[in-house]
């Protein structure tokens, strides 16, 4: 019997400890700055599935710190090689059969959103954070962040953070119960000293940065209806889809999504003629007399549908 108390008392004391030793987070908030520190501080490879419908893409991700500045790998696994390397701002992709090119870019696309490494409170206007359980994922224990859309202009997201680095091991895009897409970490290894691959990345001459063919524009329109906390952050001219014609161009975005929007005089350019859905990214269109609008973003269908009907002549700001 004594036997049996000692060991009880050992177990607590074990257990006391533990809890000592973990963090006292208590809000949704201070799980996702420690996020936003990992993501930015840590050296680390992440092997991951990206799933989309019927499609699973595997992708190995490297990131580490050298001279002050971070460097970042992508390898897709499957099909044609495909990869892209970050130095600083700066993001060169590596495709087959096609010469590699640079952009200006703070991420890699195609991850976790940007702005889980950078000014989490950009998203206060449009999503509110809930603290959820934990469950375990690539062999390590998760804890639960949901990111809940305050209206139903855009989609809600569960991302689920490791206990000991902060670190996102997985990430749902939700249309109320319904799963649109999902990221989640398979295998995670942290490391004290930067990869040989970040690096050699780092020594290398990558291409110079191409900007994007565009023309600054003076268009007399605006945006009659937006959703709250959407801004507007480009407005100019640019080719779409391969056409010949220049096409104005606006971004939209709450900082968690962004939704590209598109005018041409019709007859001009193809664009679409119905709202559509893929993934979770939807398509509208809408005809203003002689101008044609398209509206291509990861909101829910009709969100981009309105936006798409609210174009106004003049410059006038657009209303909430």
């Amino acid at each position: 019997m004594q036997r049996l108390l000692i060991l009880g008392l050992t177990l607590l004391s074990l257990m006391a400890q533990a809890e000592t030793a973990e963090p006292k987070e208590t809000t949704a908030e201070v799980w996702l700055e420690r996020m936003s520190q990992a993501l930015n501080n840590n050296q680390f490879k992440a092997s991951m599935v990206h799933l989309q419908s019927n499609q699973v893409r595997p992708l190995i991700y490297i990131h580490g710190q050298t001279d002050k500045q971070q460097i970042a790998f992508m390898d897709h696994l499957n099909g044609p090689y495909k990869s892209a390397v970050r130095v600083g701002q700066v993001v060169t992709y590596l495709e087959q059969d096609q010469p590699p090119y640079s952009v200006n870019a703070s991420r890699i696309p195609g991850l976790f959103p940007a702005v889980f490494a950078q000014e989490l409170e950009r998203l206060n206007q449009g999503y509110e954070f809930v603290l959820g359980g934990r469950n375990r994922i690539a062999a390590r224990t998760a804890q639960l962040v949901r990111v809940v859309a305050r209206d139903e202009h855009r989609f809600s997201y569960m991302v689920w953070l490791d206990t000991e680095t902060a670190l996102p091991l997985r990430l749902d895009m939700l249309a109320g119960e319904q799963l649109l897409e999902r990221l989640m970490v398979i295998e995670l290894s942290m490391m004290d000293e930067p990869a040989g691959i970040l690096l050699e990345a780092a020594r290398r001459d990558w291409p110079a940065v191409i900007e994007t063919p565009s023309v600054a524009t003076d268009s007399q329109w605006h945006f009659g209806w937006l959703p709250a906390g959407f801004e507007e952050t480009v407005r100019d001219q640019h080719r779409l889809f391969g056409a010949n014609e220049a096409v104005e161009y606006a971004s939209l975005t709450d900082g968690l999504v962004q939704i590209s929007v598109y005018l041409s005089v019709a007859g001009q350019v193809d664009l679409p003629e119905h709202v559509t859905h893929n993934n979770g990214t939807a398509i509208a269109s809408a005809r203003h007399g002689d101008l044609e609008v398209v509206a291509i973003g990861k909101v829910p269908a009709d969100t981009l549908h309105r936006i798409a009907l609210s174009i106004r002549p003049g410059g006038a700001d657009s209303e909430q």
